[in-house]
């Protein structure tokens, strides 16, 4: 069996692949062969198909941090911090109110 691309993309795919048991392929591959009606003659596709997507699920994935600094932004202000639950739940402080005054 022959791959295709060159020998650095070959060798980056093999490295950025996660180890993936061939049992969750086999499971994932018989889920799309039973979603397809049980018909046969496509099994090598379902194969290829569920070994690509549990390589992506299953690939680690980087932390928010440093896609922010790929980009060129400060962390701070691409992902701003959210209410925690007690602040959410806690009324909005409220502010005095104005006393009107008479004028003379």
């Amino acid at each position: 069996m022959s791959e295709t691309g060159t020998k650095a993309t070959r060798k980056a795919r093999k490295a950025a692949a996660p180890e993936i048991p061939a049992d969750a392929i086999e499971r994932r591959a018989y889920e799309k062969f039973v979603a397809r009606g049980h018909a046969h003659g496509a099994d090598f596709d379902d194969w290829r198909q569920a070994e690509e997507e549990l390589a992506t699920e299953l690939a680690p994935r980087p932390k928010r941090a440093a896609k922010t600094a790929a980009k060129g932004t400060d962390a701070a202000q691409a992902a701003p911090k959210k209410r925690t639950a007690k602040a959410a739940e806690a009324p909005a402080a409220k502010t005095p109110a104005r006393r009107k005054t008479k004028k003379a």
